[in-house]
């Protein structure tokens, strides 16, 4: 178990809103530095609440190399990134938090913006929801970035690391939560427990993370994506 104070720094280094001292969880534009630490400790039990929740739905991808990936809806639609799932209809082996071992088809990938798809073999499947079309990405927006880096490890589980989005444009958004090999595909969520984004290029600079945004696979499967 992490100390408090550790726990707290770590919190003060990666979340940057408040609104009057008090923390709004569903706050979107990050205004200042957090005030105190019941400010922390809110935002800690915000994250505590939905972590088990998107955890669920986080998965390891498995093709011709390993990534990550999440579902988003109940019959198993997948979203990744284009380079994890590869061309249309490549057979993937999905890894479940649980371990078990499921089937996976590509169902295509956008290569200009990243982004992919993958459906599971008939099932139902805990599932993530996604941020609505009307309410999109801020720039300031709290975020979770969710991954199996190195692969899947039962002892271990999906790695958590809080950030802020810090830039977006038509088919990309920033942000200073750290990637490594592996999270490739993996979800970015709102402090809500919500999609917004899907994880795609890997800098070793703690502000070069690149996401691809829902919009993105909206516009491209629209039948498809919630």
């Amino acid at each position: 178990m992490m100390p408090r104070r550790v726990l707290l720094c770590l919190l003060a280094s990666c979340l940057l809103a408040v609104s009057g001292g008090q923390l709004d969880a569903q706050a979107l534009v990050a205004t200042a530095t957090p005030q105190s630490e019941q400010d922390l400790l809110a935002i800690q039990k915000r994250v505590q609440k939905i972590l088990p929740v998107v955890k669920r739905a986080t998965v390891v991808v498995i093709g011709d190399g390993s990534g990550s990936g999440v579902i988003v809806s109940r019959s198993g639609l997948v979203l990744t990134a284009g380079h994890v799932c590869g061309k249309k209809d490549s057979s993937l082996v999905i890894v479940l938090p649980s371990g078990r071992l499921v089937k996976g088809l590509s169902m295509g990938k956008l290569a200009r913006a990243d982004a992919g798809l993958v459906q599971l073999e008939a099932g139902r499947y805990p599932f993530a929801r996604v941020r609505p079309v009307a309410d999109d990405v801020e720039v300031g927006t709290w975020c979770l970035a969710l991954g199996h880096p190195g692969g899947y490890d039962p002892d271990r589980g999906a790695i958590l690391r809080l950030g802020r989005v810090i830039s977006k444009s038509k088919n990309t958004v920033r942000s200073d939560c750290k990637l490594v090999g592996g999270d490739s595909g993996g979800p970015l969520f709102d402090l809500g427990g919500r999609v917004v984004a899907i994880h795609s290029r890997i800098s070793r600079a703690p502000d070069q993370n690149f996401h691809v945004p829902l919009t993105t696979f909206r516009a491209e499967w629209p039948q498809l994506v919630p």
